[in-house]
């Protein structure tokens, strides 16, 4: 073969390589999907910080709406449901709580606090099955504040 035929097969090969590589993806994670999520997560925290804050009223309506939008939110559900708790909901809390640990049932957090939504409703057995369940689990933390929900009863 002569040198000028190499020369345009490399030439050819080259120019081939570019444009293939340009046609790859830019990125293994769809950014848009990453991007919902990241505005979600502060869509979630705004509204604990109205909740919390200045706009109460606004910050659950905003939290509803995720739930709205996308009903598996168990970020969204466990404010809700903590949020019942503090306004005497004790039945609106446990259904919040309940739907949680049906859509992930490793969720510790959900069975601590309804159990507490269950002692309050005066399920007393149910409120120990659960305080064991959480005693048993071994989380610190979620063991702390039963702990201290016990200590004020």
């Amino acid at each position: 073969m002569s040198t000028k035929r190499l020369q345009i097969i490399f030439f050819t090969v080259a120019i081939l390589s570019t444009i293939m590589l340009y046609q790859l993806p830019t990125s293994v994670i769809d950014n848009s999907e990453v991007e919902n999520n990241v505005n979600e997560n502060l869509s979630i925290d705004r509204a604990i910080e109205l909740v919390e804050g200045e706009n109460p009223m606004e910050g659950i309506f905003m939290l509803r709406d995720i739930i709205e939008r996308e009903p598996e939110n168990t970020d969204a559900l466990y404010y809700l449901g903590v949020l019942s708790l503090k306004t005497s909901q004790y039945e609106k809390a446990s259904q919040r709580f309940n739907q949680i640990i049906t859509i992930d049932s490793s969720d510790k957090r959900a069975y601590l606090q309804l159990g507490f939504s269950s002692y309050y409703l005066g399920k007393y057995k149910t409120a120990d099955s659960l305080f064991n369940f959480i005693m048993e689990s071994g989380d610190s933390l979620l063991i702390k504040e039963l702990d201290v929900f016990l200590k004020s009863k």
